[in-house]
C-alpha cells in the first residue's frame, strides 16, 4: 500500500474529527503493509509515523490493556505488555512513563491534554479515563480494528447501571516503574461465566451508521471509523432506558432473562460465583 495513499486517506479521515483527544484502536492486518515488506520494527514505525504525521498535536490515548491482572494480581506499569495489537505494544515501548496506572484497562497517552495518569478502582466510572474522555467529547478511532473491540461499551453499561453483568472484586497491587508497589482492589462488571453475553455488534454498527454517530472513510485494504464518546454516551443510554437488554443479541437478552428468574435481578457476584 503506497504511503502516500495511507497519508492521504488518514488526512482526509482526521480533517473530520474537530476533537483534540482521541484514542485509536488498530488492526494493522485489515489495512496492509506500507510501500514494501520489511523488518517488523521498520513497519511498525511507519505505521506509527504516519498516525503522528496526519493527527498532529492532538492528544493520542493508544490502549494497552493487559489483563494478566485479574489473573496474577499484579500489573507492571513499565513491562506488561499491551494485548491489543501490535502497534499498540509497539507505541508502548516506545512510551513507558506516559501509561496509565489503572490495571487492565490503560493507556498510554501522548500530548496529553489533562487526562489523570493515577488509578482508579473502577475502570469504566466517570473518575475513570472512560469518563474523562467523555467530558473531553473526545473521539474514539477504529484504525483497521473492528467495532466489535469497542470496549467503551462498558462504559455505558457502568453509567446505566445494568444488571446483566455483575460487580466482581480483582485485589492485587500496581508496580511503578521506580519499584514502588501499592495495593488496589479492582472493581468493574463481568459477564456471566456460562458465556452466554452476546453483543449485537453488526445492529449496533448499523444502527449507529444509520444514525449518523458512526463515521467511516477507506484505509488501506480496509477502513477507518469513528464517533464522538459523549454523543453515542447519550444514544445508547436513551436505548437502554428504553430496553436494558438493547445492546445485546435476541438470543442473548432470552439467556439473560432466564438466567434473572434463576439467580434474582440484578445479576451478583454471590449469586453467580461465590460458593454456597
Amino acid at each position: 500500500m503506497p504511503r502516500d495513499q495511507i497519508l492521504n486517506q488518514l488526512h482526509a479521515a482526521f480533517s473530520s474529527i474537530a476533537s483534540d483527544n482521541i484514542v485509536i484502536h488498530t488492526d494493522l492486518m485489515e489495512i496492509g503493509i506500507i510501500d514494501r515488506v520489511k523488518p517488523r520494527a521498520e513497519m511498525l514505525s511507519d505505521y506509527w509515523s504516519v498516525i503522528q504525521q496526519t493527527a498532529g498535536d492532538r492528544c493520542l490515548l493508544i490502549p494497552t490493556f493487559n489483563y494478566d491482572f485479574c489473573q496474577d494480581g499484579i500489573y507492571d506499569v513499565e513491562r506488561a505488555p499491551a494485548e491489543v495489537g501490535v502497534l499498540n505494544e509497539h507505541i508502548r515501548q516506545l512510551y513507558p512513563q506516559m501509561r496509565t496506572r489503572t490495571p487492565v484497562f490503560n493507556y498510554c497517552i501522548l500530548n496529553n491534554t489533562g487526562f489523570s495518569l493515577a488509578a482508579v478502582a473502577n475502570p469504566f466510572s466517570v473518575t475513570s479515563t472512560f469518563g474523562e474522555l467523555v467530558e473531553k467529547q473526545a473521539e474514539i478511532v477504529f484504525f483497521g480494528a473492528r467495532f466489535d473491540g469497542n470496549t467503551f461499551i462498558h462504559h455505558v453499561e457502568e453509567i446505566m447501571e445494568i444488571g446483566y453483568r455483575y460487580v466482581k472484586p480483582f485485589p492485587g497491587e500496581i508496580v511503578e516503574p521506580d519499584g514502588v508497589r501499592s495495593q488496589i482492589t479492582l472493581e468493574y462488571r463481568v459477564r456471566p461465566l456460562d458465556g452466554g453475553l452476546t453483543y449485537d455488534w453488526n445492529r449496533l454498527q448499523t444502527d449507529l451508521e444509520d444514525e449518523g454517530l458512526l463515521h467511516t472513510y477507506p484505509l488501506g485494504h480496509g477502513r477507518l471509523m469513528h464517533y464522538r464518546t459523549d454523543l453515542l454516551l447519550a444514544y445508547w443510554s436513551a436505548k437502554i432506558r428504553e430496553e436494558e437488554l438493547y445492546l445485546l443479541t435476541p438470543g442473548s437478552q432470552e439467556h439473560m432473562k432466564r438466567l434473572f428468574k434463576v439467580h434474582g435481578y440484578p445479576l451478583t457476584y454471590s449469586s453467580i460465583e461465590e460458593p454456597e
